[in-house]
Formats: C-alpha cells, structure tokens, sequence
C-alpha cells in the first residue's frame, strides 16, 4: 500500500496556517494545534495495524517564511512482521523556507521479528531557517523477548543548509549479521534515539541526563556551527522520554522559542 501526505504552510495574520494537505490512505491527518506563539502543530495517522511488507510511506511538508509548524504522529509506529524477501519504505521530505521553523517529532517506532523498514529523512532549509528532528527506535517488543528479533532497520538523514550539506546521518542494523547487543552498539539496551537541529542561535547548556550505569547513555553537543546533535542508548523507554524533552527545551531556548509539549499529543 502506498500512503502519502503532502502538508504546505503560510504565515497569514501573524499565525501560521495549514494552506494545502493531501493526503492518502493509510495516511490521515488530526486536526491541526495552534502553538502558543503563532505557530501549528499537524498530527500524523497511519491507519491499520503498522507498516507491512511491500507498504511505502511518503511525506512531504514545506514550511513558508515566518512560519512555526511541528510534526508529530498519534502513536508508535509498528512495522510488522513480513515475508523473508519483503520490506517497508518511508520517505519523508522536510522544507523550511527563510525564517521558518520546522520540527519532526514523530513517537517511537517498534519492529516486529522478522520486519524490515528502509527510511530516509531530506531537509532542505534556508539560511535563515530553523530545523529539528528527533527519532526513537525500539529494539523490539521487549516484554514479549523480542529483542533484536527483528530483520533490518535502515535509515539515512540527510540536512541541506543554504544550499550545503550540513548533516548526514546512517543507521543500518542486521541482527543476523552481527553481535548488536554487545558493548560498542546496542550495549544490551532496548531503545535508540538520533536527533539534529540546525539554526542554533546560542550556545547550548550540559547535556539533558548524565552519563551513569544504569541510566541512557547520551551524547548531546553541537557537531559544527549551528548544528546540534542528539545520541541516546536507554533501558527505560520514560527515561528517553525524559532525555528526548529536555534536548528539545535546551534547543528551544537557543533558538529563542517555546519549546513544543509533546506529551499531550503523544498516546
């Protein structure tokens, strides 16, 4: 099944609005959020149980000038189990024009044994722009012994900035093919999160957790001028929660804005 939303945003009025969506099934769209200062937050749906094999999912949103918008989803993305030669794609296209500020958040993704999801995320964004994703993968269904069960998850961020590229990001995990849960990947956790914002305004504070034992393991900083990262290793999904919200304050601050509250959007 192919599934597809197309989001286009205008500043009118001093807010933002919602000026064109398209969007096809297993795509829906929730209601769009007026943000406190002027700008929109756009829930995505994916009807049906989760991604099957052969299913593709693409988005694409382009933020106007001036405006605000946050994207996030209802709930986790699952990718279910499928057949030894089959695999799900998405492909999400962000772009955020001059003075724009654009952020993805979608909830977590959880795979099934046996899947296998191939993902990319392209952001083209103007000088004058502000961008910020973040991505959480579970390892599995845990409670139900399913670590590392799954077949393959792949996934490519690419960040273009006034026209350079700014960021590139890999993710490529094949349990069959080598020991990941062991020191140096997974280190025996059961979540991953990876996060990148650009237009970083100001210097950014501590990092969001500390690096202890039993804690997420995080790697939070700036990796070039203007450019912040987000790495997370945790145990307790709230945990990575709680590291993901703070990272998005402490660019939020940079950036001079409200940081977006997911959680009253997130099930």
């Amino acid at each position: 099944m192919n599934g597809l939303a197309e989001l286009v945003f205008a500043r009118e009025h001093g807010r933002t609005v919602l000026t064109r969506s398209r969007v096809e099934a297993p795509m829906a769209l929730v209601r769009p959020f007026d943000l406190p200062d002027g700008g929109l937050l756009v829930q995505l749906v994916s009807l049906g149980p989760g991604l099957c094999g052969g299913d593709r999912v693409a988005v694409h949103a382009r933020a106007g000038r001036g405006t605000r918008v946050a994207i996030t989803t209802t709930a986790a993305t699952r990718v279910m189990s499928m057949d030894p030669d089959a695999h799900a794609e998405q492909r999400i296209a962000l772009e955020a024009e001059e003075d724009a500020t654009l952020e993805y958040y979608p909830c977590l993704t959880i795979p099934y044994p046996a899947s296998a999801l191939e993902q990319t995320i392209d952001v083209q964004a103007a000088a004058g722009s502000r961008t910020g994703i973040v991505e959480c993968w579970a390892m599995g269904r845990v409670a139900r012994s399913e670590y590392l069960a799954f077949r393959q998850l792949a996934g490519r961020t690419t960040v273009v900035r006034a026209g350079r590229r700014a960021y590139v990001d890999g993710l490529r995990l094949e349990p069959d093919a080598a020991d990941l849960a062991g020191a140096g990947v997974m280190a025996g956790r059961n979540y991953l999160a990876s996060g990148v914002w650009t237009g970083i305004a100001a210097p950014l504070d501590v990092p969001p957790s500390p690096v202890t034992v039993d804690g997420p393991l995080v790697a939070f900083g700036e990796s070039a001028p203007g450019v912040a990262y987000l790495r997370i290793l945790g145990t307790d999904g709230p945990c990575v929660d709680e590291t993901i919200r703070a990272s998005v304050e402490r660019v939020s601050r940079s950036w001079g804005l409200a940081p977006v509250s997911l959680g009253r959007f997130h099930n």
